[in-house]
């Protein structure tokens, strides 16, 4: 039987070492691609653009830009549901009538609340808001980091327009 000094000098071990240690940079620097995806988007840059500066899959980029945008409308919801301080009466009714035209798509949606928060007076909503997201994100990177490269199944977005307005409304 071999003692513990003795199993770490066998090439087995250096070898399942080596192996684990290789496993670890590659997560870590798949986490640091994906934790850049959302702020490359912010940027301006295509998909496939950061699918070839990240050396990602176009459709892994294409997935997780899908569910960052999920994030944010989640991110959102959240802030109006734990911390409708932030929220005065007038800015609930200016967020009612800003989501109301706005199509029942997460893109849309995501864009909206973007757009209401990137506004100038409301620094405080937008700052608690990227927070929030920041929060969500880092757990949601941590989720794909279990499934990829195996898989990425993102699902099919299960925010709707519908519950962003009852956030709005407190209910």
């Amino acid at each position: 039987m071999f003692s513990l000094s003795e199993l770490k000098q066998t090439k087995v071990y250096q070898e399942a070492l080596e192996e684990g240690e290789q496993i670890g940079e590659y997560r870590g620097e798949l986490k640091a691609k994906l934790a850049a995806i959302p702020r490359m988007i912010e940027f301006g840059l295509s998909l496939s653009q950061i699918a070839q500066l990240q050396d990602l899959p176009l459709e892994v980029v294409q997935q997780t830009e899908g569910l960052f945008q999920q994030q944010k409308v989640a991110a959102f919801i959240e802030l109006l549901t734990n911390q409708p301080d932030l929220f005065s009466a007038q800015d609930l009714a200016q967020l009612k009538q800003w989501v109301a035209p706005v199509p029942d798509q997460i893109e849309d949606l995501s864009e909206a609340i973007a757009q209401w928060c990137n506004q100038e007076s409301h620094a405080i909503q937008r700052q608690a808001w990227r927070q929030v997201l920041s929060d969500l994100w880092q757990a949601t990177v941590e989720t794909i980091l279990k499934t990829y490269p195996d898989t990425l199944n993102i699902p099919s977005s299960l925010l709707t327009k519908q519950m962003l307005q009852q956030g709005i409304e407190g209910r």
